[in-house]
């Protein structure tokens, strides 16, 4: 999961590949105070692949989007930029192969109706070399 969360960042601000999240900073852990909009890579589940002692894993990742304002447009267009970063990419961060597969995403309003939550989910596939 550590090579994942790394790779994961460096995807998504461009530090790997040629594009990077526009408009948004990206954060594993948000700083206190800090204003939307904001890219947070989120909680990561991981199940074996093999058998026992097998170390390839799949694993949901979820990246959360927080937006301000009452539009959904923002948001929504944040989330499109994540899926263009992200899916189907294979990536190597030795012993890993990580390949990137989108699952879902969603947009909901916040509870105080003041901006809107985006996530999404990608599959990934952790190989081990």
């Amino acid at each position: 999961m550590d090579a994942l969360e790394k790779v994961t960042f460096e995807l998504l601000t461009g530090v790997r590949g040629s594009i990077a999240i526009s408009g948004a900073s990206v954060f594993e852990n948000v700083p206190e105070d800090t204003l939307p909009p904001v890219v947070i890579i989120g909680d990561m589940e991981a199940v074996p692949l093999g058998e026992k002692g097998d170390p390839d894993r799949k694993i949901a990742l979820t990246i959360l989007v927080v937006t301000d304002g009452e539009e959904r447009k923002p948001v929504l267009g944040f989330l499109q930029q994540i899926e263009s970063i992200l899916s189907d990419v294979s990536e190597a961060l030795a012993p890993w192969t990580l390949t990137f597969t989108f699952a879902t995403s969603t947009a909901t309003l916040t509870p105080e109706g003041d901006g809107y939550v985006g996530t999404s989910i990608f599959d990934i596939f952790a190989l081990k070399d």
